[in-house]
């Protein structure tokens, strides 16, 4: 028995998310589906964390056990002949036997995209915002996001997970009509990158001010966190192990 380390890109647009639901189509489900086909039975993966719907990937990391002993590229091409083409498999590598998708990660990067110029053929790939929002402030606000925090307020309903969260970097870039909000950390709840880039919009909108993200951490109070911003604008970019 073998054990492998698949790294995948997609289009979250066509599907509930990554993890397999009942009466929804996910990108787990296909990868298993792809899987099936190649070995005739039912091959569990476990991936490095979920996505929402409609969120992309670039670097979606999972593990499986296979006996079947192939070399990257004919695991690949493989399982690219049976995905659809907004799913892509970018490698299949044999890893350690005790390597686990999930527990080994060290660090995950999400990007949110936004656009300040409506794109009728990018708008499942960017926020559109016509707005001004102030850049300056957004990034003033974003540092105090950076270190060890209870993200219990910024993230959907937890039973039993823990909140404390460490952000080692957060970066605010502008180019042209595109800004791209850049979060790395050790790891992430669900909807949290969504609803701290929501409240960086807000402030950058003028609607809350730069301290209320003090405020958030020292009351856990989830009023006062921004909308949770909608899914098309956010990107898994990478897990680092």
């Amino acid at each position: 028995m073998y054990r492998y380390k698949l790294t995948l890109s997609y289009e979250g647009t066509n599907y509930s998310g990554f993890q397999i639901q009942k009466n929804a189509i996910t990108i787990e489900e296909k990868l298993v589906d792809a899987l099936f086909v190649i070995h005739q039975k039912e091959i569990k993966i476990i991936s490095s964390g979920r996505t929402d719907k409609g969120v992309h990937a670039y670097g979606m990391v999972c593990h499986f056990n296979s006996d079947l002993d192939l070399s990257d590229y004919r695991f690949t091409k493989a399982l690219n002949t049976y995905l659809p083409s907004d799913i892509k498999v970018l490698s299949v590598l044999k890893t350690k036997e005790d390597f686990h998708a999930r527990y080994d990660a060290k660090s995950k990067t999400y990007q949110y995209r936004i656009t300040k110029k409506y794109d009728l053929f990018n708008r499942n790939f960017e926020k559109y915002i016509p707005e001004k929002l102030d850049l300056k402030t957004m990034k003033i606000a974003a540092q105090k996001f950076i270190g060890k925090h209870d993200f219990f307020a910024f993230a959907s309903y937890i039973k039993g997970k823990p909140t404390i969260k460490e952000i080692t970097e957060i970066k605010i870039e502008e180019n042209a009509d595109k800004i791209y909000i850049t979060i790395s950390g050790n790891a992430f709840l669900r909807y949290m990158v969504r609803r701290m880039v929501g409240t960086l919009v807000e402030i950058g909108k003028d609607q809350k001010d730069v301290t209320v993200i003090d405020k958030i951490f020292a009351t856990n109070d989830k009023s006062l966190v921004g909308k949770t911003i909608s899914p098309e604008g956010l990107y898994l970019m990478k897990v680092v192990y």
